[in-house]
């Protein structure tokens, strides 16, 4: 969930100018064993706002033709749980995500972050309950591992905060500062799991811009603005104490959450498209400048997925995708390489890099999310 500010707004319009971007998309629409659902994001949300599929295979796809008002594409279970999402589409481009769905009613909810007016639309998938989860031993491990990955991620995330917390409520700025960057890692690599239960990632993530009532306004980027902009760890316990709370939350839900192998290749997408479409403005640590650390923290969640995923990928016959996809994420990583550093944040402050180098970074991460826009569909196959 990424927005820019108006300082970051001409870095994203001159990055995406220069490189002619465009919203990656999958081959598999002419796949007879899919349903292709297409949607125009419109000013009041989605069109058209009510849909059918058969259970199985269904490939949704978003498309921005001009609004500014509708930007993201998410679809829900009954329980609320986003299965798969697509950000940032701003007018002109367009999104694709593949799962495998069973008979049932979905939500189906379009506009932009912080926007909660809009009236949902529904997705209505009919006949025989699609199988459960993964049909073969390489995506059921390749989805029991990624859960472990998830639950590891989830529970250092707890310990960080924990940390990072403590030094709050002592009053020790240098050491909160220090702790702010490392304390976000873990939640960088599963952000795409995090965003899926509702609320929790606006409470815990979102920027000052994501919100429409600012006194409701919590979680790391609360507490950063004060850190630096304010230069005191005053007024920050209460914040401190809830993000606590509601990382807690977060790790008890993930206990317990179902995912299937497309998910995995979804959301190492939508973690590049992260860092692509939003993170590259140095929008999301805009006050600390720490936004390299997210960086590697998508990279690590991304690549991890792909990992998992590399076995399937191998017995489909995929050879050749796994072989254009490897250097790519090679070539971002030693891009990012060039910024380490021996701090505790590990890596330099987001203003050493040049317009130069984020145009880079862009190109870079884009070459790579083409690519990786496809493995969804062929682990469906």
């Amino acid at each position: 969930m990424t927005r820019s500010t108006p300082r970051s707004l001409a870095v994203a319009a001159a990055v995406t100018a220069s490189l002619g971007l465009t919203a990656c998309g999958s081959d598999d629409k002419d796949d007879p064993n899919a349903t292709n659902l297409k949607v125009e994001l419109t000013d009041k949300g989605c069109s058209p706002s009510a849909l059918e599929a058969p259970a199985g295979k269904v490939r949704f796809e978003a498309v921005n033709n001009g609004t500014g008002k509708t930007t993201e594409v998410e679809l829900k279970n009954k329980d609320g749980i986003i299965l798969g999402e697509r950000e940032n589409l701003t007018p002109g481009l367009s999104g694709d995500f593949s799962l495998q769905l069973d008979a049932g009613d979905y939500v189906v909810y379009c506009a932009s972050p912080g926007d909660t007016e809009r009236t949902p639309g529904k997705l209505t998938v009919t006949g025989a309950a699609a199988a459960k989860g993964p049909t073969d031993p390489a995506l059921t491990k390749a989805v029991a591992d990624y859960n472990a990955y998830v639950q590891e991620q989830s529970d250092e995330l707890v310990k960080r905060v924990d940390r990072f917390a403590a030094a709050l409520r002592d009053g020790d700025l240098k050491a909160a500062k220090d702790l702010f960057g490392p304390a976000r890692l873990p939640y960088e690599r599963i952000e795409p799991v995090a965003e899926a239960f509702g609320d929790l990632d606006p409470k815990i993530d979102a920027r000052v811009n994501d919100v429409a009532d600012k006194d409701e306004w919590t979680g790391f980027h609360k507490i950063e603005q004060i850190l630096w902009q304010k230069n005191t760890t005053k007024g920050t316990k209460a914040y401190a104490t809830k993000l606590v709370d509601d990382v807690a939350t977060l790790d008890a839900k993930i206990k317990d959450i179902d995912l299937q192998a497309a998910q995995l290749a979804n959301g190492a997408l939508e973690l590049l498209n992260e860092v692509s479409s939003g993170k590259i403005t140095g929008e999301e640590d805009r006050y600390s400048h720490t936004d390299l650390s997210d960086f590697q923290g998508n990279l690590d969640g991304s690549k991890k997925a792909f990992d998992l995923l590399k076995p399937a990928l191998v017995a489909r016959k995929q050879q050749a995708l796994i072989d254009q996809i490897e250097p790519r994420f090679a070539a971002v990583q030693k891009g990012l390489d060039k910024y380490k550093r021996s701090t505790p944040l590990g890596f330099a402050l987001y203003d050493e890099l040049t317009p130069a180098d984020t145009k880079t970074f862009a190109s870079q991460v884009n070459a790579l999310a083409d690519p990786l826009s496809l493995v969804a569909g062929k682990v469906l196959e």
